[in-house]
Formats: structure tokens, C-alpha cells, sequence
């Protein structure tokens, strides 16, 4: 089972804490997100506060560039976003890379080149000019920016329909998309909380990555309890010490040449 834990600040400073945390996470997607919100219920802490998760969109050349994970230009560049954004955008300019490149020419060519995949399997997805639009919770799989984030038309689906059933009866989600200003700029991606005014968002364009009042989720694989116990080997005195009362003197010295050999391996 994953755990969650959840970390408060503004975007630079919750990533500060989730590189510390032990045992060690790693920042969750949208699609963990979801279903870490099914399972939990809609009474959870993960229901009932919104957060940050592991995504962002850029505006690149007039169009709208959705990644998640490595490619996601704001984990590297987190404090500078933070400071970017406390007076404005944060832009794409030539000094912010991915793997060594300018991340605006990385984006395009990964987003130029998964085009030829189905939506869900893209690491960066070109949404053109896709504007601000509600979809309603029974038709999330027919959205492609909802697929994307939940990494598959199934868990999508899964997702609207835990938000329709839900007591807050949440019959249609708003995608909010940024406007296109004709200038290179990232901004990051926030789930919103289940409302009782029966609203969930997708918040594909937050700006405000410097607000003191943000968190995120880490997420690790291992137990709650911890790691297992390390099992000791015994060394071959240990051995040959117990089995003196089992081994008869006459076999004793090919028992401990072939004891040796078998520990070798």
C-alpha cells in the first residue's frame, strides 16, 4: 500500500521538505491523487484540501504543453518559479532546461513525437488552445486533458463517477486552462477539494506557487511499519560449532570442505 503524506508551504518550500522526508517520496501525480482519493473516501484530508501535484502546463509557442513527472520544468527551477510568481509569470526563457536543453524545445519535440500515442500513454500532450470548459463527472474519459492527468480513460471515468456519487453530488468538474499572451511561461497544476457547493476543479493553470497557505503529497511504496528485518548469514565457524553433536567424527573433515564450498557460492 502507498502512504501519503502531505506537506504545507508555498511550492518551493513543500519541495524542500519532501526531498527530506525519510523514508524516502517522491511528489505524487494527478492519477496517484485520484486514486488515493477513492480509496480514502471523500471524508479524508485528501478530499477536503486541495494540493499540488506532480504536472504543469506551458504555454510554448501559441499552444498549451501538458507534462507530468520528469518533465515537469517546475520541480528544478521550484524556488525560482516561486519568486517568478510573486510578481508575474514564470517564463520559459532559454536558461530553464530539461536534460541539458532548453525546456521549450524539449517539451515540443517530446510532445511533437508521443502525438502518435493514445492520450493517456503521452508524457507531454499538446492541447493546442484548449480553453477553460466544464465536463461533466459521468464523461471525464471523453476529455482528453482528464485523461492525461489520470494516466488512463479507466481511472478517469472511475474518478467522475466517485465525484457524482459522492454526498457532495458533484455533477460536472471545470477545467481551468491559462490564456495565451504569446510568451513561453509554465504554471503548475492544483486538484481541488470535493466542495459542498458541489465543485471539484482541475486547476491546469495555478500561478500561485508563492502563497504560504499551498501543500503538496509526497508518496513512497513502503510500509507504514517500515522496512523488513535483515536476515544474518552465519559465518562457517558459527556452523560447524552447532553441528559438531549432528556430524560423526569419521565424516566430519569432507563436511567442513564441502561447507566451505557451499558457502562460497
Amino acid at each position: 500500500m502507498k502512504n501519503y503524506q502531505r506537506y504545507d508551504g508555498n511550492f518551493a518550500v513543500c519541495l524542500k521538505k519532501l526531498a527530506n522526508a525519510k523514508p524516502k517520496q517522491r511528489f505524487a501525480t494527478p492519477a496517484e491523487a485520484m486514486d488515493e482519493r477513492i480509496r480514502q473516501g471523500e471524508n479524508a484530508d485528501i478530499c477536503t484540501s486541495g494540493a499540488w501535484y506532480n504536472a504543469s502546463f506551458s504555454e510554448v509557442d501559441g499552444r498549451i504543453l501538458g507534462t507530468r513527472g520528469q518533465f515537469n520544468p517546475l520541480v528544478n527551477y521550484a524556488q525560482k518559479a516561486v519568486d517568478s510568481m510573486r510578481n508575474g509569470e514564470f517564463y520559459l526563457n532559454d536558461d530553464i532546461l530539461l536534460n541539458g536543453k532548453p525546456a521549450v524545445k524539449v517539451l515540443a519535440e517530446i510532445a511533437a513525437k508521443d502525438s502518435k500515442k493514445s492520450v493517456h500513454k503521452r508524457i507531454v500532450i499538446d492541447l493546442g488552445q484548449t480553453k477553460t470548459h466544464d465536463v461533466p463527472t459521468d464523461s471525464f474519459a471523453d476529455d482528453d486533458t482528464i485523461v492525461f492527468l489520470a494516466e488512463g480513460k479507466e481511472r478517469a471515468n472511475k474518478y467522475g463517477l466517485f465525484l457524482k456519487n459522492s454526498k457532495y453530488n458533484i455533477t460536472s468538474s471545470r477545467v481551468y486552462m491559462q490564456n495565451l499572451i504569446g510568451k513561453n511561461k509554465t504554471r503548475g497544476f492544483w486538484l481541488c477539494r470535493l466542495d459542498l457547493d458541489g465543485w471539484s476543479e482541475f486547476s491546469c493553470s495555478s500561478r500561485y506557487l508563492d502563497g504560504d497557505i499551498g501543500s503538496l503529497f509526497g508518496v513512497s511504496d513502503e510500509s507504514a511499519k517500515g522496512t523488513s528485518k535483515k536476515i544474518l548469514k552465519p559465518s562457517l565457524r558459527e556452523i560447524v560449532k552447532y553441528s559438531k553433536r549432528f556430524v560423526p567424527e569419521a565424516v566430519k573433515d569432507d563436511f567442513e570442505k564441502g561447507l566451505k564450498e557451499l558457502l562460497k557460492r
